[in-house]
């Protein structure tokens, strides 16, 4: 979609708090840089007779929420048999796949994060279509302070994939200046050898930003698609797609090693704008030599981060979506 074809847009938050809120908002910031017409609403606004007002005076072109669980399966039911085109991303597959196909089926449109779901969710709407997240340049850009600085970073929540890596990974830890930043990191065997180099909480988009942009070498370590955290996969459905951390580590000019999965070809280049590893002693022999090579360490971080400002940013992804949207209408 070129930028200046308007059409008009709800917003329906997903309501949920970190991360889908930070997504929220950038969803809405890339509908207004496309110079989309755009009313983005709470999900709890839509059981007010308020929203009804809205949609009969604004008359969207198409109506989009974030997760959709949140948003119950009536009001989707009733908002598109007022004549209204409702969409849902669905951003946490296939984690939750056996909670996001019992609601998503009722939307007009499905976008995904994931590709590998796509044919399932095509067998009860037609137009679903894989979309990964894409990147915020207004809070994920490159930054120079020392206070952020590390060897080695890790952000995010301690799956069991990530805390089996980092406890492979304590000879390491112990000889480098590495920062461990997320939820429930006090679950490592080594924790208490290692808690100096933890931080147990979850920091803004901004921070992360500051971090990604400030180390070293940043580890992408993907949740397994058979994680039990949640246990919302019993179908074991495989996860090939990148996690939105991949494009935010690059906006921010950050180098990163992060474990290989079938899609990340299509948006970056192994090896040159990526590195990835394949089993722990490959990692170690990457970080190993990566902390020794600053030269090739910033080529590769340097392409990556021109590479996401030309192709993986939110407004490339909600875009598409819109040129999407628009043909079917």
């Amino acid at each position: 979609m070129e930028l200046g074809e308007q059409m008009k847009i709800i917003y329906i938050s997903s309501g949920f708090p970190w991360p889908h809120n930070n997504i929220d908002y950038s969803i809405i910031n890339g509908f207004l840089k496309l110079g989309q017409e755009i009313i983005a609403v709470d999900v709890k606004e839509v059981y007010n007779k308020e929203f009804y007002n809205v949609l009969n005076q604004f008359h969207p072109d198409f109506i989009l929420t974030l997760h959709g669980l949140n948003l119950d399966i009536n009001k989707v039911i009733e908002i598109k048999n007022m004549g209204y085109k409702i969409g849902v991303w669905l951003v946490d597959d296939p984690y939750e796949i056996d909670n996001s196909i019992k609601y998503a089926i009722n939307y007009d449109y499905i976008f995904n994060t994931e590709r590998s779901v796509i044919d399932l969710y095509k067998k009860y709407v037609i137009n679903s279509y894989y979309l990964p997240l894409g990147s915020n340049e207004d809070v994920f850009n490159k930054t120079h302070d020392s206070r952020y600085y590390s060897d080695i970073c890790i952000i995010g929540s301690a799956f069991q994939s990530r805390l089996d890596i980092i406890d492979e990974l304590y000879d390491i830890i112990v000889q480098y200046n590495v920062k461990i930043i997320g939820q429930w990191w006090e679950k490592l065997k080594c924790y208490d050898m290692i808690k100096n180099k933890v931080l147990s909480q979850i920091i803004t988009d901004e921070e992360a930003a500051r971090y990604y942009s400030n180390s070293k070498i940043n580890l992408n370590i993907h949740r397994s698609f058979d994680d039990r955290t949640f246990d919302l996969n019993k179908s074991n459905l495989k996860a090939i797609s990148p996690n939105n951390r991949t494009f935010d580590i690059s906006a921010a000019g950050g180098f990163q090693i992060v474990d290989y999965r079938e899609d990340l070809e299509r948006f970056y280049k192994i090896g040159e704008e990526v590195v990835v590893y394949d089993g722990i002693d490959d990692l170690i022999n990457k970080i190993q030599y990566y902390l020794k090579h600053d030269d090739e360490r910033t080529k590769i971080a340097e392409k990556a981060y021109q590479r996401t400002l030309k192709e993986h940013l939110f407004t490339n992804r909600l875009g598409k979506m819109l040129e999407i949207v628009s043909k079917k209408s």
